[in-house]
């Protein structure tokens, strides 16, 4: 409702006063409201955007005299049209007048026309703003939540200059002319917004009066009917500015205004709807006429502007559907038809010259209302303004082909085949519409401007599935460049799209004239690409690679001219090799030589229809690349054969023993060349062929041809070691040293003999350590890629050696040890280096970095658990490193810990456990290394028992203890609790001792302990010495039973009482200083709580202790967030020392309420329940009864409701079976059983909904005796009020969680409870109605007359697109509804004639079932017709229907059937011939 204010004494001489006043506009609309008690400045400081009109009943004389006063006043003067304040007054007048008396109102005040004005005069202030030369009319914000009511500007505030005062009787003129100056954007924009509201309140008001009275509601659209002409110019103006706002709004991030702007917008849509058709014939051809005429490319701009939005939400997908929907009404259909008027047929290409005529009537039907200007009083200034802040003409028709296109119905094969001629027709035209205007508006440069956007309409051809023919494909192919000379006007892009919508034009078998024309071209311009030195990190080279010739492969094997593609792609490459062998500078790989265009035809040659041609270009190969001596000839063309053949032997399986005299010629020309030292730039290619031709092998090498490959082993070794003694001064020489390496890896998998392995490895090696570390921190700026073409310098191949050998863990045991730890400490040494640069955990290490990543790899736990034999050369490496390298310890100490437990073997485990006991003891490492050391310690320790010095005495652990320093900080905490881990570890080994040595250590060890305790004054109480002596107290006293000979359990229990009494002045000490709050560092509270665990049982009821705990917790709720990890250590300490004789639930909760419930499975929420559910589990049934009865009266609703629902379900969850229901712990879980259920439609979050639909599982399973009739009928209720409109306001993300656990609640009253289900299907069928109906995908798409159908508003909050695995669930309930289980409808007799009872129960339930669930056919086929399911959603429900098909009676199903309508009759029978057919399963 309005916002009121005080009302004046006398209205009726307010109202003589405001007619007669001559004060401004401001003032007058403020005086105005005054009259009717309305607050403006209220009003606009608090919008009500989507609040619903108010229907107003009783007269309203006042309010009825100010709304014609200012409906006077509108259509008087321009002031008070673009004043933003007219409107929001007249938006509150709106809600305080009768509908009936408004619209007579409306009517007689030409209000329609008032409102077309005050539009007008809107757009013409802002493009006068515009014409100022600024393109952006708001400042930036990055505060979306300010709107445009929040600006000085606002409320029609505007520059008073130029006012003059008139002389009365002039035409009903305002007393103040019209400004000269226009208005401030902002004002502006403010303006039509609140006119926009003002429309959308009419048109919702006169939907809203439809069913409640008639006549208003018939008024009210009779006042907003025009004619369609000036409508249609109202409709042009609010487009044009609706984009330019959401642009503004967009730019400046006022997020709030926009969604205002596209919430209201649709109004103006529906104006149009609302037009008289008393002119119109029954086409509506004048309608069109006059939107094609006037809105076309408004509405254009607009559809662009609106989807540039980076804002997904359903107003703006309201906005672009409504505007797409006139387009395609009112110029893509009409378009459309006269082209199947005139034959409907396409451009014909059957002659010499295309056949271009049913282009023409497209294009002279589109060029006018494209190429005009979009005002008839437009300026050659306005048009450039308008071009300057929005989009040019041509870049608006790829959005008008996506609408054209989707406006046709494309869904079967016929329809796609009749609406092709249609199409390409439509896009030949559009393609020269954008020519024709791109070249008129820039003469100089208007083809790469035209390039871009024949590309974008080439690009919705693709996403669209537009079917275009190869002839029209053709013909644009000629603005690729490719028929030009030079590359300066290569369009790679559009080339690309080409090939992938019709890879046939390109090809020479395809039956075009031009396609080898295009063809060479292209290979041409391809060459010359590569001959201009453009770097392969340019990305016209991808481009041309996988948009290009990999597609172009593809397509001339589709096309079964494979040998023509080989035989281009001879040529290509002995063109490159003749240009390498005139120009010794072009070294770098074309893209005929790459390894991704390569692998694709290996790909594409597995397939047996390619062996012929595989066999014929072997043959061919086998007899060029052999010269008379034997090796391979040193010509272009057997270099071009021989790429050709190593690439078709990549993926394709074959058999040495096969006889292929061809092959075997190659294999020999190939070994004679190894074995030599002639100079080729791609020798590394022939040990690529050979390690092929060796991994895809199916079976033994123990043949001639396996021999000769097997016996290049030697010859491989020799290379690199010549290589590698030259220090690869050869520019190939990285590239065949790795291939050469790569194939002795393969050969050594197959083979026994090793030795030759271990030597090359072992001079691999070498030359790894040949790189400094300088040579690694270079490598950073130009890091490896891991392609072949960039294998160019030592450091690179050093890293290919290592990563080949990682990639391959199974061969690590191949290798010497020594060469391994060799190996890996060079490798870490270079990584060292990288590290220094940029220190960073292992698991996120930069991809610059690429010798920590290789490190990085190898210590992981994955890969470690497969390559075992490396664990102990990497412990022994980095123990190394350990102690001597300060700077770098804490890289190695978590290279340690990343390496898996059990495979340390029991003497370095030993010697590990000693060296960190070492390097600790040292103290020169910083705090965060310690932790490391001391949590890998701890997880040795932990470990089956060794030599080590820490596990078979305690006295380490107290060396241990004296080095450590603890600093006050958070990495104490860290320190403390991996100590504390080694101390339990320790102890535990020296426990399972003979008993001669354990009583001797223990004995000692108490000495030590008692020693110090008598000297607790002389302790520091932060030191690591102190923490050691409590720990180890709390260790003796925990195992005192087994150590009972070795003291006396008083006299330890008099040293614990000692330091625990140090512990209590020392909270004390705190509780002071939070007295005078000066407590600083929450370290000190989480040191001293922790020691109050290790005398839990001394702490608990402690009167001091318990105090100091609500003090501390009253000083951390003032002083810390609730979330940290000292509230939650307090609080569970405050549970810990409560008694059993007083109430846990308050600290129970507040324990829970610290712990957030997003992460349930982490480590504390874990040992949380765990500790929770065991102090329950010890309770009396009594105590649990009243824990349970403090949490439901706390309440399941608001502020922490999730916790409470925690705690009720794990208590619910100890209690033991109850058999008694009138107990009182039975009546108390029916109460808890009504207060969860009405809890359910209240839930804000996933996890109050998933904790309280847990809460009831427990008890409909768990506790069926306690559960009432009530019980169920209410869960059954408030199930369907869930799946309703009234259902949790919970994020849509979590639909399918909370539709299955409604799904899942149904189904345990189906299940377990099915016996109090009798007769209650009227509780039923509202609920599977309702789960039915949210499968349904709820359309973003605003109904024509605005007015939501019914069913689509009663869909819940939470509810988003549900997938079939959610559906799955609800047919799980149809079956389980309609063929139930014997125990699910009867109660088990005693005597042996309940059988027959039983079966009689069954078909009961069935019949009575058959008999309701009719209704939920009929529903399925009315959500059918009113919305759309995915097909994979049918399929998963489609079970469900059968099963309820299955319980019905023919009597039924004809009752039914004829209750429906014809489309629901259509709908019926689609199901029921698909159940007949494919799911009748139980009637003949």
């Amino acid at each position: 409702m309005p916002s009121v204010a005080e009302r004046p004494r006398s209205s009726q001489e307010a109202l003589l006063r405001l007619e007669k006043g001559t004060a401004s506009p401001t003032t007058q609309l403020d005086e105005a409201a005054q009259i009717i008690g309305l607050d403006l400045a209220l009003c606009a400081s608090h919008p009500e955007i989507n609040r619903t009109p108010h229907v107003q009943n009783n007269a309203a004389p006042k309010e009825e005299w100010v709304l014609r006063w200012l409906l006077k006043k509108l259509r008087a003067g321009k002031n008070y049209r673009v004043d933003s304040t007219s409107f929001l007054l007249l938006r509150q007048l709106i809600d305080l007048i009768p509908p009936k008396t408004l619209a007579t109102t409306l009517k007689d005040q030409k209000f329609l026309a008032i409102f077309n004005q005050a539009i007008a005069d809107v757009e013409e202030d802002v493009f006068a703003a515009l014409k100022t030369g600024t393109t952006d009319l708001l400042p930036s914000d990055s505060d979306s939540s300010h709107t445009l009511s929040d600006s000085p500007h606002r409320n029609g505030d505007y520059d008073k200059k130029g006012t003059k005062r008139k002389r009365a009787g002039d035409d009903e003129a305002d007393t103040m002319d019209v400004d000269d100056q226009p208005r401030t954007p902002i004002s502006c924009f403010l303006a039509f917004i609140r006119a926009l509201d003002c429309l959308y309140s009419l048109i919702m008001l006169a939907n809203r009066t439809l069913g409640v009275d008639e006549v208003a509601s018939s008024h009210l659209k009779h006042a907003l009917k025009g004619e369609p002409e000036p409508n249609a110019v109202t409709l042009q103006k609010s487009f044009r500015l609706a984009a330019v706002i959401s642009t503004q709004f967009s730019h400046a991030r006022k997020t709030t205004d926009l969604q205002h702007l596209l919430y209201v917008f649709p109004a103006v849509l529906e104006l149009w709807e609302l037009r008289s058709s008393r002119r119109d014939d029954s086409d509506k051809g004048l309608s069109n006429e006059c939107f094609a005429k006037h809105c076309f490319q408004s509405a254009l701009r607009l559809q662009v502007s609106v989807r540039s939005i980076r804002l997904d939400t359903d107003e703006r997908a309201h906005v672009l559907h409504g505007v797409e929907r006139l387009i395609a009404l009112h110029v893509v259909i009409p378009t459309r038809g006269g082209f199947y008027e005139r034959g409907g047929a396409g451009i014909d290409y059957s002659a010499s010259e295309p056949d271009w005529s049913p282009v023409k009537p497209i294009s002279d039907t589109l060029r006018p209302i494209l190429c005009k200007p979009e005002c008839p009083a437009e300026t050659a200034e306005d048009t450039t303004v308008q071009k300057k802040i929005m989009w040019k003409t041509a870049e608006l028709l790829p959005e008008f082909f996506d609408i054209a296109v989707r406006s046709v119905p494309r869904d079967t094969f016929r329809r796609q085949t009749h609406e092709a001629p249609w199409l390409e027709t439509l896009f030949v035209a559009i393609a020269e519409l954008a020519f024709s205007i791109v070249k008129s508006e820039n003469t100089t440069t208007y083809l790469p401007e035209f390039v871009g956007i024949l590309e974008r309409l080439f690009r919705v051809v693709l996403v669209r599935n537009v079917q275009l023919s190869l002839h029209t494909l053709l013909t644009h192919a000629s603005y690729t460049g490719l028929l030009k000379d030079g590359l300066s006007q290569i369009e790679w892009n559009l080339t690309s799209l080409l090939v992938e919508l019709g890879v046939d034009i390109f090809l020479p078998n395809s039956g075009l004239s031009d396609s080898t024309k295009l063809l060479k071209a292209l290979l041409e311009k391809i060459f010359l690409h590569w001959r201009s030195g453009t770097p392969q990190s340019d990305g016209s080279y991808d481009t041309i690679k996988n948009g290009i010739v990999i597609p172009l492969l593809r397509g001339f094997v589709a096309a079964r001219d494979l040998p023509t593609f080989m035989e281009f792609w001879y040529e290509q490459l002995i063109e490159v090799e003749e240009a390498r062998s005139q120009n010794k500078n072009l070294e770098s790989f074309i893209v005929w030589e790459d390894d991704d265009v390569c692998n694709a035809y290996g790909d594409v040659m597995r397939s047996p229809l390619t062996h012929t041609f595989a066999a014929a270009q072997l043959k061919a190969a086998a007899v060029e690349i052999r010269s008379e001596d034997g090796k391979i000839a040193d010509a272009p063309g057997a270099y071009a054969q021989f790429v050709i053949l190593e690439s078709g032997f990549r993926y394709r399986d074959l058999s040495f023993a096969d006889k292929n005299e061809s092959l075997s010629s190659v294999i020999q020309t190939a070994a004679s060349t190894l074995s030599s030292k002639q100079k080729l730039h791609w020798r590394w290619r022939l040990w690529r062929l050979a390690r092929n031709l060796l991994e895809n092998n199916v079976q033994s090498t123990d043949n001639d041809l396996g021999v000769a490959i097997m016996n290049l082993v030697e010859t491989g070794a020799a290379t690199i070691r010549r290589h590698h003694k030259d220090r690869l001064q050869k520019p190939w020489a990285p590239l065949e040293c790795f291939e050469a390496y790569q194939f002795t890896l393969a050969a050594v998998k197959g083979s026994l003999n090793n030795d030759q392995f271990k030597s090359l490895t072992s001079q691999i090696t070498e030359l790894v350590k040949s790189i400094s570390d300088k040579d690694a921190s270079d490598a950073i700026v130009s890091p490896w890629n891991g392609r072949i073409e960039t294998l160019n310098r030592p450091d690179t191949l050093a890293l290919a050696y290592f990563l080949t050998l990682v990639r391959s863990p199974d061969v690590w045991d191949r290798v010497e040890p020594e060469t391994r730890r060799s190996l890996f400490g060079h490798i870490l040494s270079l990584a060292t280096s990288q590290y220094k640069s940029s220190p960073s955990a292992l698991e996120t290490v930069s991809p610059e970095l690429r010798y920590l990543q290789a490190w990085a790899g190898v210590v992981c736990h994955e890969y470690l658990l497969n390559a075992p034999a490396i664990a102990s050369d990497l412990i022994s490496v980095l123990s190394s490193r350990v102690k001597e390298d300060i700077t770098n310890r804490k890289l190695y100490v978590e290279s340690l810990q990343r390496i898996p437990a059990p495979l340390v073997v029991r003497r370095q485990r030993a010697i590990l456990l000693d060296l960190l006991q070492e390097v600790i003891v040292q103290e020169d490492s910083t705090p965060e290394v310690t932790v490391g050391m001391l949590s890998l310690m701890a997880k040795l320790a932990d470990m089956p028992k060794s030599a080590a010095a820490v596990t078979s005495n305690w006295e380490p652990v107290w060396t241990i203890a004296k080095a450590v320093t603890l600093q006050g900080s958070e990495v104490d905490l860290q320190i403390m609790k991996a100590f504390r881990n080694l101390h339990r570890a320790v102890i535990a080994k020296l426990l399972v001792l003979s008993d001669e040595e354990r009583h001797k250590l223990f004995k000692k060890m108490y000495r030590k302990v008692s020693s110090k305790a008598s000297k607790l004054q002389t302790l520091d109480r932060d030191s690591m010495d102190c923490f050691y002596l409590r720990i180890s107290l709390s260790q003796l006293w925990h195992h005192r039973k087994q150590l009972e000979n070795v003291f006396e359990e008083t006299d330890l229990a008099a040293c614990r009482q000692k330091v625990f009494d140090l512990v209590v002045v020392e909270v004390k000490s705190v509780k002071d200083q939070c007295k005078k709050q000066q407590l600083e560092e929450t370290i000190t509270l989480i040191k001293i709580i922790d020691a109050l665990e290790d005398f839990e049982d001394l702490a608990t009821d402690h009167a001091e202790v318990e105090k100091f705990l609500s003090k501390i917790e009253s000083y951390v709720e003032k002083s810390v967030d609730s979330g940290s990890s000292l509230r939650r250590l307090i609080r569970r300490r405050v549970l810990a020392g409560r008694g059993s004789e007083k109430s846990i639930t308050q600290p129970v909760i507040q324990c829970a309420e610290a712990l957030p419930l997003q992460h349930m499975y982490s480590e504390e929420q874990r040992l949380f329940i765990r500790s929770t559910s065991g102090r329950f589990q010890s309770m009396s049934v009594e105590e649990l009864t009243r824990v349970i009865q403090d949490v439901r009266q706390l309440g399941f609703v608001g502020e922490n409701a999730e916790y409470h629902l925690l705690i009720a379900g794990l208590a619910i969850a100890s209690l033991p079976p109850i058999e008694d229901k009138e107990s009182l712990t039975a009546q108390e879980l029916s109460l808890v059983c009504t207060a969860v259920t009405e809890s359910l439609p209240r839930n804000k979050s996933i996890e109050q909904f998933t904790l309280a639909t847990e809460c009831l599982d427990i008890l409909l399973r768990n506790y069926t005796r306690c559960i009432t009739q009530w019980n169920v009928d209410n869960i059954l209720g408030t199930i369907a009020v869930c799946a309703s409109k009234s259902g949790p306001c919970i994020d849509p993300g979590f639909a399918g969680t909370v539709y299955i656990r409604l799904c899942r609640l149904m189904g345990v009253l189906l299940g377990i409870h099915r016996q109090k289900l009798g007769g209650r299907f009227h509780l039923i069928l509202p609920v599977v109605e309702r789960l039915l109906d949210c499968l349904f995908a709820r359309s973003k798409k605003r109904s024509r007359s605005m007015l939501h159908e019914k069913k689509l508003g009663q869909q819940p909050f939470w509810l988003a697109p549900l997938q079939a695995s959610h559906a799955v669930h609800f047919t799980r309930l149809l079956t389980s509804l309609c063929d139930p289980t014997v125990s699910a409808v009867s109660r088990p007799t005693q005597s042996a004639g309940g059988y027959e009872g039983l079966t009689d129960q069954t078909k009961k339930a069935k019949r009575i079932a058959g008999q309701y669930l009719q209704y939920l056919i009929m529903e399925y086929t009315q959500s059918s017709l009113r919305g759309t399911l995915a097909p994979e959603v049918k399929t998963a429900i489609v079970p469900g229907l059968y099963a309820v098909l299955d319980v019905m009676s023919r009597e039924t199903m004809r009752a039914m059937n004829a209750g429906l309508d014809v489309s629901g009759r259509a709908v019926f029978k689609a199901l029921y011939d698909d159940y007949v057919k494919f799911g009748k399963w139980n009637k003949g």
